[in-house]
């Protein structure tokens, strides 16, 4: 759904200058290079020592004045779900959320779309594999709940993650969305998003984007993972995106992408087109089912943080089966 709202929302609304990400017109999703480069590399994974804030805030600055003297803009717009939680070598979503507020101002409207979190986590599995994860999903949530004081599962307490967010930009300037309130009632949903936006409600057309429907050729992936190891499964880069990367080498080294990421990349290629059009017409369906004792693990971990959010906020969980205590 966060995809969905990125291209089909924020990307194709007239009135919303949209700095990325998921922009179709370039391979990274930015606007730029050097907003890719921000984006990516700068908010994500750059040290405090490293981090170049007034290069940062000057290149906004030139959008921010292109945005006021646009004509019929009336929303400008950055959005990424990786400002949300942490992977590989991401910098700490408090980080994130401070670098955000230094670069954007106190004005800022931010919208938090929030999933349940035993879906998300599935979900988030699947887009592991397809960026490289040769693993189990029983491996998969084994690594993340034992090393939890560094791994995702820990930025999924929503009730935390909504306080940072309103001691940085205020209580009333943060929108929380349920994405199966979204998916149960898009066009409404979206209209009343719109409308809290301050910009335009009509003619929306809202798709279902990186769908993980395609079980077989998930398999596919992840067996041709175990076999041509790249971008998540390469030791070398961990759980890097390599082609995230090119715009930081371009804008902040002077420098093309190292020919080992060039390989990375054609064998993450490689593997999508074999899965494709040959491995997944023999092969069964990838399975990611919660066993018995994960299903107890995980309700039991978010169930008192998606409580205290319920109550923060007055807001439902429980009908869209929330763990809750």
């Amino acid at each position: 759904m966060s995809t969905s709202l990125q291209r089909d929302f924020f990307a194709k609304h007239a009135e919303v200058y949209f700095l990325g990400g998921q922009r179709s017109e370039t391979t990274h999703g930015w606007i730029s290079d050097e907003m890719a480069s921000i984006a990516e590399v700068g908010l994500r994974y750059t040290k405090d020592l490293m981090f170049n804030r007034s290069a940062a805030k000057k290149y906004l600055k030139k959008h921010f004045e292109n945005f006021e003297a646009t004509s019929g803009k009336k929303l400008l717009c950055f959005s990424s779900e990786s400002m949300a939680f942490t992977m590989h070598y991401d910098v700490d979503v408090v980080t994130k959320a401070m670098r955000l507020h230094d670069l954007f101002g106190q004005n800022c409207k931010v919208l938090m779309v929030i999933r349940n979190q035993l879906d998300l986590f599935r979900s988030y599995y699947f887009e592991c594999v397809r960026c490289g994860y040769p693993g189990y999903f029983g491996d998969f949530i084994e690594y993340h709940y034992f090393h939890q004081f560094r791994s995702m599962l820990s930025d999924l307490y929503y009730d935390k993650l909504f306080e940072v967010y309103a001691k940085l930009f205020g209580r009333d300037n943060i929108i929380v969305k349920p994405m199966e309130l979204l998916a149960k009632d898009m066009v409404n949903e979206f209209k009343k998003l719109a409308l809290s936006l301050n910009i335009d409600a009509s003619n929306l057309d809202i798709g279902q984007q990186n769908s993980s429907s395609d079980k077989l050729y998930l398999q596919a992936v992840r067996l041709m993972n175990e076999k041509f190891p790249n971008n998540m499964g390469n030791t070398y880069y961990g759980m890097t995106d390599t082609d995230k990367l090119e715009a930081y080498w371009r804008v902040e080294l002077g420098e093309n992408a190292p020919p080992s990421a060039i390989n990375n990349n054609g064998t993450r290629m490689l593997v999508y087109r074999a899965a494709q059009s040959v491995v997944k017409d023999f092969v069964g369906p990838l399975v990611a089912e919660y066993s018995e004792f994960w299903e107890e693990r995980m309700h039991d971990f978010f169930a008192q943080s998606n409580k205290n959010l319920q109550e923060r906020i007055g807001l439902g969980l429980s009908e869209y089966g929330y763990p809750l205590p």
